[in-house]
């Protein structure tokens, strides 16, 4: 009976200290809200970053969600970089989708592509301001619109990467196990005493 209770307080000691173990650094999520200083444009939403630092010092742009209003405008969707964190550069824009949270310049002169609409947006930074470049034919800016931003972007929620997620749904499981194969020794313990 001391023999099982023991093994038993190491098996949960085990789990408890798997728990514990960091499966990788949780991602950021930044709120943004900015204008153009025409205001035919105004964007809200959040920008969700890897944990960790990349290669050129800033943080990777994983997802941006949000709306532009304005003509045509309509749900963001980040387009991807192949080269993240390196530049990319397509027909209209070069981007790298590369956030810098805290720095006096939160994106570079590549900045950010996304969509909007039927469109592509490019927000980037020169000289400490702003841009916002387009292929919107009713806002079509070049090199781009000076944009304000009337909140700073600040950091809000942390966001669980996918290796963090994995961690816990293996938890979960070994739990899962761990008292499935517990009730069936209590299943056939009985049988085993009446013999």
């Amino acid at each position: 009976m001391w023999f099982e209770a023991m093994r038993q307080a190491r098996k949960w000691a085990l789990i408890a200290a798997l728990g514990l173990v960091p499966a990788g650094a949780n991602a950021a999520v930044y709120d943004f809200d900015f204008s153009t200083t025409d205001s035919l444009f105004t964007a809200t939403g959040s920008i969700t970053t890897a944990g960790t630092p990349d290669a050129v010092g800033g943080y990777d742009i994983l997802s941006i969600s949000g709306t532009l209003s304005g003509p045509g405008g309509g749900t963001i969707a980040l387009v991807p970089n192949p080269a993240q964190p390196f530049p990319t550069y397509a027909a209209s824009f070069g981007y790298d989708n590369v956030y810098y949270p805290g720095a006096a310049q939160l994106v570079d002169l590549t900045g950010i592509l996304f969509t909007a609409g039927a469109y592509d947006y490019n927000v980037f930074s020169y000289g400490g301001t702003y841009y916002l470049s387009s292929d919107n034919p009713a806002g079509v800016y070049s090199p781009g619109e000076a944009i304000t931003f009337s909140d700073p972007i600040q950091s809000a929620t942390a966001a669980p990467e996918p290796s963090t997620w994995a961690m816990m749904l293996i938890g979960l499981a070994g739990l899962g196990l761990a008292a499935r194969r517990q009730a069936r020794r209590r299943k056939i313990a009985p049988g085993l005493q009446a013999a």
